[in-house]
C-alpha cells in the first residue's frame, strides 16, 4: 500500500530533472525542426523539454519511427483535445491530455517522429453535414466551410478521414481523440493498444434523476424521465440497439451542458463513465451545479459490459511497424517508474497518470444524492397533509436554504484559508494549473507528506499560523472532510491535487491581493518561501518571524498608512495582515 502511493505521489508531482548543457541544445535543436504546415510545433513553445543526461543511461535498442511525419486528425472534445483558434495568427492551437500524450510519444528520445494536426474537414463520407469539392471548390483550401468548428467534435467524421478510400485530399494517417474501439472499426482500420487512464470507460449515466441504479432500472422506469445521449459516437447507435425501449434524444458532445438539462432537454445524459465524471466536476468549477434546482452527478454504476476501451486509430494500409512502435511508447508511458532514473518517464515526466491529474473528478463534486432522505412518494390524503404543513414546510424550507448558504459561505471560508496558507510557501496563480509539479510536490511534502500521506495532524500543525485569520474546529473539520474525499482518513497526492483544483475562485481572490501589495510587503513575505525555509532552516526562519513580529509591534501606527489593502489596524484582509510579519 505505502509503496503504491509513493508512486502516486512521485507520478503525480514529479519535478524537471536537471539538464545538461548538451541535452538541453539537443532538444532545442528538434524542437526548433519539427514545426508542422498547420502552424502546430513540436514541442510546444514555452513548454519545457525534459533533458535527461543520457551518458549514463545504459545502453538499448528501443523501437524508433526514425522521424516520419504524419497527419492527424484531432477531434475535440474539452481536457482531452482542445481546439482553440490563436487570435494573433489566425491560427488552430491544441492542447488537452490526448495531445499531451502525442506530444510525449514524438519526442526524439521516443517515438522520434513529427506531425502535423488537423480538426475533420467536413469532406468525410460521415461528417454531417458532408462537404464535397466540384467545378467551384476543386481543392479543400478553396471551400470556406472546410474545417468548420462545426466538424470539431463529430468523431464518425474523424474517423472517415482515415477509413475512407479511396484516399483524397482530405485523407489522414491518424485520428486522435476518445475513440472507443468497435468491432465495426477494427474492420476498416488498424488501433493503437487502450490508453489509461482512464481505466474503466463502459457506459454510464448523469444528471438530476434521482432512485435509478442502473440503465436498466431507468428501462424499466417506462420513458418517465426525458433521456439524451451524444449522437456522432459510436454508442449512441449501440444504445439505440441494445435499449429500444428507452425514447433517447441525441445531443453534441459540445452542447452546453448544463443548458439542457436546466431547460428540461435532459434529466439523464448516457455516456462514458469517466467523461460524465469530468463533465460535473467541470459544472462544479463553473460554479453550475444546479439545473431546475437539482445538484448534478453521476448517477448509479456503469454498465459492466458493452464498449469500454479508448485508443487512437491508424490507416490500415499503413505498415504493421508503425503500430507496434506506437503500442511499445504508449505500453512503456503507462507503466513506467517515475523513480527509476533510467526508466523511460524519469521524475514522472511523460508518464500517462501524471498527464491524467488535471482531468477526472469523482461524479459527487455538485452534492448529488442518489437516494435523498427526503424523498417522499404520493399519500393518499396529499391535499390535507399539503395544507395541514404548509406552514412548517415553509420554515423548513428557509431554514434549509440558510443553511445551505451557510455552508457555501463555510466551504469558500475554508478554501480560501487554506490557499492563503499554500501563498506563505509558494508562489501562487490564478489556478493550481499554474504552480509548477515540483513546487508542488515541495508543498504536498512540506505539510506531511514525506511518507507520501497528510495526516490530520499534519494539517492541523501546518494551519496552525497566528498571522492568519482563526480557524474553528468546525472549519477545520469541514476542510478536512473536502480533502479526505475517500474517507481514508489521509490525504494523498491525488486528493491534495483534486482538492486544489476544486478552488478555483479561491486562488483568483488571494493572487488578486497579493498583486496588490506593495513591493516591500512581498519582500517580507518572501522569509516563509519553501527555499527559504530550505536555505536557512525552519529554526532560522522562526527567529526571524519572532524579529519581525517584534518590530512591527514597534512600529504598528505607521504601518497603517501604507497598507495598499486598507487604512486602519482593524483591517481583515489576509495579505492586510500578513503585512504585518
Amino acid at each position: 500500500m505505502a509503496t503504491s502511493v509513493l508512486i502516486r505521489c512521485l507520478v503525480l508531482f514529479a519535478g524537471l530533472a536537471v539538464a545538461s548543457a548538451e541535452a538541453q541544445e539537443a532538444s532545442t535543436v528538434n524542437a526548433a525542426a519539427a514545426i508542422n504546415s498547420s502552424g502546430t510545433q513540436f514541442p510546444p513553445t514555452g513548454i519545457p523539454v525534459l533533458a535527461v543526461n543520457t551518458s549514463s543511461i545504459p545502453a538499448r535498442e528501443d523501437p524508433s519511427l526514425a522521424g516520419q511525419h504524419f497527419r492527424i486528425t484531432a477531434v475535440e472534445y474539452s481536457g482531452y483535445v482542445d481546439i482553440n483558434e490563436d487570435p494573433s495568427t489566425g491560427k488552430l492551437k491544441y492542447s488537452g491530455y490526448l495531445i499531451d500524450i502525442l506530444e510525449e510519444l514524438a519526442k526524439p528520445h521516443r517515438a522520434n517522429f513529427t506531425y502535423e494536426l488537423t480538426p475533420p474537414s467536413g469532406f468525410g463520407s460521415l461528417c454531417k453535414p458532408r462537404l464535397t469539392l466540384n467545378e467551384t471548390y476543386p481543392t479543400i483550401s478553396d471551400h470556406p466551410e472546410a474545417y468548420h468548428p462545426r466538424y470539431h467534435g463529430q468523431f464518425l467524421c474523424g474517423e472517415s478521414e482515415v477509413n475512407d478510400r479511396p484516399l483524397t485530399q482530405y485523407s489522414t494517417d491518424m485520428y486522435w481523440g476518445i475513440y472507443y474501439i468497435t468491432p465495426a472499426r477494427l474492420k476498416v482500420n488498424k488501433f493503437t493498444i487502450p490508453y489509461a487512464p482512464p481505466d474503466r470507460a463502459t457506459t454510464g449515466m448523469m444528471g438530476t434523476a434521482t432512485h435509478i441504479r442502473s440503465i436498466h432500472d431507468l428501462v424499466a422506469s417506462n420513458n418517465k424521465y426525458a433521456v439524451c445521449s451524444f449522437s456522432g459516437t459510436a454508442f449512441f447507435e449501440l444504445l439505440l440497439l441494445t435499449f429500444p425501449q428507452l425514447d433517447i434524444h441525441g445531443i453534441a458532445l459540445t452542447d452546453d451542458f448544463h443548458a439542457v438539462m436546466d431547460d428540461g432537454t435532459c434529466e439523464i445524459v448516457i455516456g462514458s463513465f469517466p467523461i460524465l465524471k469530468q463533465r460535473v466536476l467541470k459544472l462544479y468549477n463553473d460554479n453550475k451545479c444546479l439545473a431546475n434546482g437539482k445538484p448534478i452527478g453521476v448517477i448509479g454504476e456503469p454498465l459492466e459490459y458493452g464498449l469500454n476501451a479508448f485508443a487512437f486509430g491508424i490507416r490500415n494500409d499503413l505498415p504493421d511497424s508503425l503500430v507496434r512502435t506506437l503500442n511499445f511508447w504508449i505500453q512503456a508511458l503507462m507503466a513506467c517508474f517515475p523513480e527509476d532514473p533510467y526508466g523511460y518517464c524519469p521524475n514522472g515526466q511523460g508518464s500517462t497518470s501524471h498527464l491524467y491529474t488535471l482531468h477526472g473528478g469523482t461524479g459527487k463534486e455538485c452534492g448529488y444524492v442518489q437516494f435523498p432522505e427526503l424523498d417522499q412518494g404520493g399519500l393518499p390524503v396529499a391535499a390535507i397533509v399539503a395544507i395541514a404543513l404548509t406552514p412548517v414546510l415553509l420554515v423548513v424550507a428557509v431554514g434549509m436554504v440558510y443553511h445551505m448558504r451557510q455552508l457555501k459561505q463555510q466551504e469558500r471560508r475554508m478554501k480560501k484559508r487554506f490557499i492563503q496558507q499554500l501563498a506563505r510557501n509558494i508562489d501562487i496563480g490564478e489556478s493550481a494549473r499554474e504552480i509548477s509539479a515540483q513546487k508542488l510536490s515541495e508543498a504536498f511534502q512540506h505539510i506531511g507528506g514525506q511518507d507520501g500521506l497528510i495526516s490530520k495532524e499534519d494539517l492541523a500543525k501546518w494551519m496552525n499560523d497566528l498571522h492568519l485569520d482563526f480557524l474553528s474546529e468546525q472549519d477545520f473539520n469541514r476542510l478536512w472532510d473536502a480533502m479526505d474525499m475517500d474517507g481514508t482518513g489521509y490525504v494523498d497526492p491525488i486528493d491534495f491535487f483534486a482538492f486544489l483544483n476544486a478552488c478555483g475562485e479561491e486562488f483568483k481572490e488571494v493572487n488578486q491581493e497579493w498583486d496588490a501589495l506593495p513591493k516591500s510587503e512581498k519582500m517580507k513575505l518572501a522569509m516563509l518561501r519553501l527555499s527559504n525555509i530550505k536555505e536557512k532552516g525552519e529554526e532560522e526562519v522562526q527567529k526571524m518571524q519572532r524579529r519581525h513580529n517584534k518590530r512591527s509591534r514597534m512600529q504598528m501606527p505607521g504601518l497603517a498608512k501604507g497598507n495598499p489593502l486598507g487604512t486602519s489596524g482593524a483591517d481583515t484582509s489576509f495579505f492586510s495582515e500578513m503585512s504585518q510579519l
